[in-house]
């Protein structure tokens, strides 16, 4: 087995680190927020915190379909990132070229932790909408 002593990577490999940082960032904050909000929905459940109004079924159900949307939302995450394991299988078990493995699973992490930060954010919104539907006192 040689190592690969002294290795640079090349500038094209380095835009794909530099892809893939940027991506968990805006990921990372994307979940932030929307953790942040869903904190922030469950406090105000607890303390039975609301401007009362008339009650609204269908905005109690469209903040149901909301629920059920962003669990939909996790699972498409838990799937995207079960999904990036699978381009660094090579690296693990075949031997000879793990840069070029490792590359490609790399490439393949960031398109998907974009992908993350979309739904992360499409999640967000969905989580701010019901919030406020909460806030309302309309549920």
């Amino acid at each position: 087995m040689t190592t690969a002593i002294g290795y640079e990577f090349t500038d094209r490999e380095n835009e794909t680190f530099k892809g893939l940082v940027t991506g968990m960032k805006r990921a990372g904050a994307a979940v932030a927020l929307g953790s942040t909000i869903l904190l922030a929905y469950q406090l105000m459940q607890h303390f039975n915190v609301t401007m009362k109004g008339p009650s609204n079924s269908g905005l109690y159900y469209l903040d149901f379909g909301i629920w059920c949307l962003l669990s939909c939302v996790g699972i498409l995450v838990a799937a995207l990132l079960v999904k990036a394991t699978s381009g660094f299988h090579a690296v693990i078990h075949t031997q000879g070229d793990d840069i070029q493995h490792l590359m490609s699973g790399l490439e393949k992490l960031r398109s998907i932790v974009n992908l993350i930060f979309i739904t992360a954010l499409v999640g967000s919104g969905m989580l701010a909408i019901s919030f406020a539907l909460l806030l309302s006192g309309r549920t």
